[in-house]
């Protein structure tokens, strides 16, 4: 009897502890293990969330741009550059762009820029674009830089010759055309377009390089140059000198006429309405605004570089 007793108590004692342990093991659970587990996901929760960023790049904007307001263009060119490069993901990078090649295109043409000009005299026999091939420049670019008001060149005249060293750098993900100006061995951003649509022959490979074969200006289905007068209002483009790649202007959708389908009766003859005419196979090419075009033919010659990448 005694010793059912003492295993019935031996009995009693190991199921109290085992009782004891789990419960233990259960406020250990529920009040430190779960929530620290608990602390864990909610802080994983926070860090998964898009939380606003600090853009290190608006400070050095605003003050760029004080600076250009203080009349300090330079110095307020150099520090948008700047930006440029040590903050390229900044959401001011495009603004600090255009304004460094709005800047740019000022001081190309300024009367008080003097910065590779030079002022030539006209010789007997010259012509604009005997000139302007001679010295690495562009018709356009002499006629802007000189403020003619004719065409006509008399010998003794002075022209002031701005040698165009740009080259074109293209970036077809982002649809940005690069103006680059080459200083040297070097080539840095001069002004930066957006294009309207970058649309590349099936099968080309990137990056590519090519240069400008030819500038081309057609009005009313002739071909002129930049001396004839109806050149200002003539529609314009870069030939390249590989196959499908032009830069121009956004192709237009034809109109058609086409026969009214109410008509039906033979006496009442068919009445013609215009309506865009199917379209055709997508045009391959860079499609530029007119006003980008234009300004881009004073600035790139016939044989510029033109390269294209991702």
């Amino acid at each position: 009897m005694a010793k059912t007793q003492i295993k019935l108590l031996i009995f009693l004692i190991t199921v109290g502890l085992v009782a004891g342990t789990l419960a233990m093991g259960y406020w250990v659970y529920m009040n430190i293990l779960l929530k620290e587990s608990q602390v864990e996901h909610d802080i994983a929760s926070m860090k998964a969330k898009d939380r606003p960023r600090i853009d290190p790049g608006v400070r050095r904007f605003e003050a760029a741009v004080e600076l250009i307001h203080q009349g300090k263009i330079h110095e307020g060119r150099d520090a948008l550059d700047k930006l440029r490069l040590q903050f390229p993901d900044s959401a001011t990078c495009a603004e600090a762009m255009r304004i460094i090649g709005e800047i740019n295109m000022d001081q190309l043409y300024s009367a008080n820029s003097t910065a590779g000009k030079k002022d030539y005299i006209v010789q007997p026999g010259n012509s604009l674009n005997s000139i302007a091939t001679k010295y690495d420049t562009t018709v356009d670019s002499i006629i802007r830089a000189s403020g003619l008001m004719s065409f006509n060149l008399h010998p003794g005249d002075h022209l002031t010759i701005i040698p165009m060293d740009f080259h074109l750098g293209i970036s077809v993900s982002k649809k940005q055309v690069m103006l680059l100006r080459k200083v040297g061995d070097k080539e840095y951003p001069f002004k930066v377009y957006n294009a309207k649509d970058i649309r590349l022959p099936p099968g080309m490979r990137l990056p590519v390089e090519m240069t400008i074969a030819g500038k081309n200006s057609i009005f009313d289905g002739k071909s002129v140059l930049s001396t004839d007068p109806n050149y200002i209002d003539a529609e314009k483009w870069f030939a390249c000198t590989k196959s499908g790649i032009s830069i121009r202007t956004p192709p237009v959708a034809r109109v058609v006429p086409v026969e009214d389908s109410k008509a039906s009766s033979p006496k009442k003859s068919a009445t013609p309405a215009a309506m865009p005419a199917p379209a055709p196979t997508a045009e391959t090419g860079i499609f530029l605004a007119r006003e980008d075009i234009e300004e881009l033919f004073a600035l790139v010659r016939k044989g510029s570089t033109l390269r294209l990448g991702k």
